[in-house]
């Protein structure tokens, strides 16, 4: 039986980060009944439409009309957890608001995902990923020194946020189940995963010195960089303690004295990459190929451990996916299928409602 089989998870969330958190609950056995408009979520057609849209069964209603949304209070009181990212007077307007749902199912645990949260003077202000990069300062902290900011060119943010919200509603499950608690509303933002990944350099903030960008160093190694090698690739090192540092001075002939950069430099940029990489494994030494996507389909150990899913489909045509991580070995993650078409599960899931016995479902 999979970790969170009997778990209903309703996704009335849009856009990317909060309907990733269903999808990863998903991987490991929830039910996600995603709930879209007739005229089918915005995402679909989008290269990401497999990320959000996997192991999900597809509901549509009308969150205009307000027959539908009495539907819809109806079925989140079927639910164990709602994932939802809309602004409180959006919701109000529709009956869909915390104290609404809460006392029809005092079990449920409502998922509110926004970049800023629900409290605060920040609070209902728009964002995605890429604000609470910003905002939570990790985009400060990257770049080179003397230059410009840089924002990852993936949506880091949004993926992080979605994986610190779903360890929250693993938490209330376990607390509700296991714990012989209640539901509860979890506020989750997507700033605030960003400022535990800023956790050194909060913790190095004097007033005298506040934190920098350092181009690809950190204050805590002895050596880090991107390197060249012969062959046109580029090769990660990391060297944190002294000791490791003066024994790839000395490999490399150069002086214990020796700038650790140019020298990794002038080192890397004579051999290969699997030369270089030869001799640092043998060392003891972390370095690391820098890869693109194709060296990842090319390396051995994703394909032992089966981390990246191929699928084909009439839409998407061929495509990759991550594989459902960490590996359980009793009750691992696993991708059924990717996408369902736009009330798909209309008959099944809304025909089994209450005010539904007796009459043709929608759709």
């Amino acid at each position: 039986m999979a970790p969170l089989s009997g778990v209903r998870v309703l996704d009335i969330a849009n856009f990317y980060a909060a309907p990733l958190v269903a999808s990863l609950l998903g991987d490991f056995g929830a039910e996600v009944i995603k709930v879209e408009p007739p005229t089918g979520d915005l995402f679909r057609g989008n290269t990401l439409w497999p990320m959000i849209m996997r192991n999900k069964k597809s509901v549509t209603l009308d969150f205009a009309n307000p027959e539908d949304c009495a539907t819809l209070r109806e079925l989140i009181a079927t639910a164990d957890v709602v994932v939802e990212n809309y602004s409180d007077a959006w919701k109000e307007s529709r009956g869909l608001d915390w104290a609404a749902l809460s006392a029809a199912n005092p079990r449920l645990i409502m998922l509110s995902l926004s970049c800023f949260g629900q409290s605060g003077p920040y609070a209902g202000r728009p964002g995605n990923g890429s604000m609470g990069e910003a905002f939570g300062g990790v985009t400060h902290m990257t770049g080179p020194e003397d230059g410009t900011p840089v924002i990852p060119s993936l949506p880091l943010g949004d993926a992080v946020g979605a994986l610190s919200a779903a360890y929250g509603v693993v938490m209330a499950l376990y607390w509700r189940d296991a714990g012989g608690g209640t539901g509860q509303r979890i506020d989750a933002t997507l700033y605030e995963p960003i400022l535990q990944m800023m956790a050194p350099a909060i913790a190095r903030w004097t007033p005298d010195d506040s934190p920098r960008r350092l181009g690809n160093r950190m204050p805590e190694s002895f050596l880090r960089g991107i390197f060249p090698t012969r062959d046109g690739r580029y090769l990660l090192m990391a060297l944190s303690t002294r000791r490791k540092l003066l024994e790839f001075l000395e490999l490399a002939g150069a002086a214990p004295d020796a700038d650790p950069e140019a020298t990794a430099e002038a080192w890397t940029s004579a051999q290969s990459l699997d030369e270089v990489m030869a001799i640092c494994e043998a060392r003891g030494m972390l370095a690391m190929p820098v890869n693109s996507i194709d060296d990842l389909l090319a390396d051995p150990h994703i394909a032992a451990r089966g981390n990246l899913l191929h699928f084909q489909d009439a839409v998407q045509g061929a495509f990759m996916l991550p594989a459902p991580a960490p590996g359980l070995s009793a009750s691992p993650g696993a991708v059924g299928w990717t996408g369902a078409a736009a009330g798909a599960h209309n008959a099944e899931i809304l025909g089994a409602l209450p005010s539904r016995q007796g009459t043709p479902a929608a759709g």
